[in-house]
């Protein structure tokens, strides 16, 4: 049986009155029947609650959270008495008090452990029942429309000081590196020289070279280009060519507003 917890005004009313004038009063809450939770319009899965595995329904119908009465004896945690009482209505009609309430439960999420207090109720299909406080104390969020799991949110920023990382580890400490740091010099001198070993790709039998129009591009890309080709040929990285193989180039924005220069050679992978 699946519990939904719902107040009207009078019985909000009531709460306050309770708390000002020490009234018992009563809150209200809905119980279906196990016919009413269709499998394919809930949002469930299984986790761990107090290391054990708990069949979990995520219900935003539901004020509190609850856990059914046959696990509960399962979990090492004792029930305390509350000050007021929660009428339970079950799908026979029946009204069921709880004034009782199983404090610092330990809901598990991918190794990422959260608190949760749980109301002992008779239940059904479900072991425990996570209704909106718990969700919005989390800010979890449910995906209705594909009928997903709950997505909590687990990220926290804290505010730390950039690290001197001149004082860390160096390629230089590396003792394979240290013996041959002409290997591994700080700015490369150009194109590598001939060797005798030549690396060959094997192309397509019978694959005629492909070349593509350049793609067109923005003035500020254009200069981007103009630049980055400058700098590559003054340092020998580039050279001009007279191949009939071509890629065209474009560009790719960074983070910072940047332009990071890509070569598109997706029709020449074709033929290899």
């Amino acid at each position: 049986m699946t519990p939904f917890l719902y107040k009207s005004n009078q019985e909000n009313k009531n709460e306050t009155l309770k708390h000002t004038r020490q009234a018992n009063a009563q809150a209200r809450v809905y119980v279906v029947g196990n016919a009413g939770a269709n499998p394919d319009n809930i949002v469930a899965g299984t986790f761990l609650l107090n290391n054990r595995y708990v069949y979990i329904l995520f219900d935003t119908g539901a004020d509190r959270s609850f856990v059914s009465t046959t696990f509960s004896s399962q979990i090492d945690i004792a029930p305390i008495a509350l000050d007021h009482q929660y009428n339970v209505e079950i799908a026979d009609g029946r009204i069921i008090g709880l004034n009782t309430i199983m404090r610092d439960c330990t809901l598990n999420f991918l190794n990422h452990p959260f608190n949760i207090d749980l109301l002992p109720v008779e239940l059904g299909s479900f072991d425990v029942i996570v209704g909106m406080y718990w969700l919005s104390r989390y800010d979890a969020l449910i995906a209705c429309a594909e009928k997903l799991g709950c997505h909590v949110f687990l990220a926290n920023i804290n505010s730390t000081k950039d690290e001197d990382k001149s004082k860390g580890k160096q390629l230089e400490d590396v003792p394979v590196v240290r013996e041959f740091l002409e290997v591994f010099p700080e700015y490369l001198p150009g194109i590598p020289l001939t060797r005798q070993v030549k690396f060959r790709i094997d192309l397509v039998p019978g694959t005629a070279p492909v070349t593509r129009a350049p793609y067109r591009l923005a003035p500020s890309e254009m200069k981007e280009l103009a630049d980055e080709l400058q700098k590559l040929t003054d340092k020998g990285f580039i050279r001009p060519s007279f191949a009939p193989w071509g890629a065209p180039v474009l560009f790719v924005k960074n983070k910072d507003g940047s332009f990071r220069m890509c070569i598109d050679y997706r029709e020449l992978n074709k033929l290899t």
